[in-house]
């Protein structure tokens, strides 16, 4: 491998891989305990296996009797080319390593919007395809913030999260003056 730079931990780990691949290797095991390292090989196994379409990619996560060998490639199949794109934007859209999550939000709150708003997926494979490319006038952007609305109020059909927020403030019966800035 030649000289790398390349200063992050999780995706310095997809250099190495990559590198490994390209030198003859088709199964590849990844020893790690970071969840970010998952989300970012399921995100790349497409492009991957369009380069190099024998390679399986395991992942030997956790440690002790949480140990436990997840398979890449299983996973990416089972939920899907699109979900598998957008799994990295979605990851550090709610909540990774680099991001916080949103104010009394987790993953399976920020999952089960996903799965209510499922027209968001578009906008999470343009983040992770073009990360700098957002703009607030943009429909990925428009996307998002809708998605964010339907975190925090999956009935509601408000699209802007101000507005949503003074409408759930305004369910608390209490007065406007009380409303926190943003």
């Amino acid at each position: 491998m030649s000289e790398c730079d390349h200063e992050e931990a999780d995706t310095r780990v997809c250099v190495h891989l990559k590198d490994a691949l390209e030198k003859g290797s088709q199964k590849v095991v990844i020893r790690t305990v970071d969840t970010d390292i998952i989300v970012i090989l399921v995100g790349l196994l497409g492009q991957l296996t369009k380069d190099y379409p024998d390679t399986g990619i395991w992942v030997a996560f956790g440690m002790g009797k949480n140990f436990q060998e997840i398979c890449i490639n299983t996973i990416s199949q089972k939920i899907g080319k699109s979900i598998s794109l957008a799994l990295p934007a979605f990851h550090a859209f709610t909540g990774c390593d680099t991001t916080s999550q949103f104010r009394g939000k987790g993953k399976k709150s920020a999952w089960a919007a996903w799965k209510s708003f499922p027209e968001v997926t578009n906008a999470f494979i343009a983040m992770a395809a073009e990360p700098h490319q957002l703009s607030q006038e943009s429909k990925t952007f428009a996307l998002l913030e809708r998605y964010t609305c339907v975190l925090y109020d999956k009935t509601t059909n408000i699209e802007n999260v101000n507005d949503l927020r003074k409408d759930l403030f305004a369910k608390k019966s209490l007065s406007m003056e009380n409303i926190p800035p943003t």
